[in-house]
């Protein structure tokens, strides 16, 4: 099992997706908004948010079992993170920081023992294996709700407004295809 500079990359492109999803969704629920349809816009809000505070209870358990299993249980700082919503860009954060280093540089040298790059290898392995899970509940929990929404809004209305178009363009499409990349290459490890 190796963690390579695709799978690097794909990780950064995993967050920048993440990044424009969620703007994407607080712009269809301003959108929403102006255009006077509030309770659509608080339904998307709602969707959003549900998704979001379950995806960052998984993460703050699993980030709770990691730190019992390497014997840091008093952090208490990742509670206060994911309270606030940034346990997913922690995740990111740890990953991206471990993943570079690995991919880009403790792959190359050659006298390293083979039984440490697999620990480190694996622990980065890990680490995007958590966030493809739980950007897979992410999908299911907030794109499934907002799905229905717009097509219940089209149906309703008998057209897409450009704010519709573009939330199933760039949003969930791209989504979508980054956790789709991000699992397979998880896999090819």
């Amino acid at each position: 099992m190796r963690y390579t500079k695709l799978n690097f990359m794909m990780s950064v492109l995993g967050i920048v997706i993440y990044i424009t999803d969620l703007i994407v969704d607080i712009w269809v629920s301003v959108r929403f908004f102006r255009e006077g349809q509030y309770v659509f816009s608080v339904l998307t809000v709602s969707f959003m948010l549900f998704g979001t505070v379950v995806v960052q209870c998984f993460s703050y358990s699993w980030f709770k079992a990691d730190l019992k299993k390497a014997g840091q249980e008093g952090q208490h700082c990742f509670l206060l993170l994911h309270c606030l919503q940034g346990g997913i860009f922690t995740r990111y954060w740890f990953t991206l920081k471990k993943g570079y280093h690995v991919a880009f540089k403790y792959s190359s040298k050659t006298d390293n023992f083979i039984e440490e790059q697999t620990d480190l290898h694996k622990e980065v392995i890990d680490g995007v294996t958590d966030l493809s899970m739980l950007r897979l509940f992410e999908t299911y929990l907030e794109g499934c709700p907002q799905l229905v929404l717009q097509l219940y809004t089209l149906l309703e209305h008998g057209q897409a407004n450009f704010s519709q178009l573009k939330e199933k363009r760039s949003g969930k499409h791209w989504m979508k295809i980054g956790t789709k990349s991000s699992w397979n290459g998880s896999k090819d490890l």
